[in-house]
């Protein structure tokens, strides 16, 4: 690793992100040929820390437009940073795009997905999820606390006199979890 890449690495570690970023855009201005797969992974890993949505899918086109190969973990860290950034549509694009390009998704891009999705009453898209992946502990926990949640918020909503944003309460999280039984 260069040591402009241990630098990155070092202020992504002391939760600098917005300096990861600048230095990364430093290198790409007046080093480009130093450019790597790790600075790139750590710039993703800092747009998703700060909800850059927008900035992580520019930086996955551009190792798409150098030839280098995307990985699955960098599809989920833009598709982490919508997730953060309470992107979820964005986020199911990036997903349709990165299984148009025979990337692999992984339970941590299903998990992103479906808390994304869940958290903005997509419950229709949690279905269409669930329904591509082989059953799986990790997300049958998320699908129940994300249904349990979102539950919470809407019985507080109720209590306080306030209508709800999204139609209905969701789905019974136990009717969801038999997806993966």
């Amino acid at each position: 690793m260069s040591t402009r890449g241990s630098i990155a690495r070092g202020l992504y570690r002391a939760k600098q992100h917005v300096y990861v970023l600048q230095l990364f855009e430093r290198i790409k201005t007046e080093q480009k040929s130093q450019l790597n797969e790790h600075l790139y992974i750590t710039a993703l890993m800092s747009c998703q820390k700060l909800g850059l949505w927008d900035r992580a899918l520019q930086l996955v086109w551009q190792v798409e437009a150098s030839g280098l190969s995307v990985s699955t973990a960098s599809y989920n860290l833009v598709i982490g940073a919508c997730e953060v950034a309470k992107k979820p549509k964005v986020a199911l694009e990036v997903y349709e795009h990165m299984v148009h390009r025979k990337c692999p998704p992984d339970t941590f891009t299903y998990l992103s997905l479906i808390r994304s999705c869940i958290w903005a009453s997509l419950w229709d898209e949690v279905e269409e999820i669930l329904d591509r992946v082989a059953p799986d502990v990790s997300l049958c926990k998320a699908v129940i606390h994300g249904s349990v949640q979102g539950n919470i918020e809407s019985a507080k909503l109720h209590e306080n006199g306030q209508e709800r944003s999204q139609t209905g309460w969701g789905p019974d999280a136990p009717e969801l979890a038999e997806k993966f039984i």
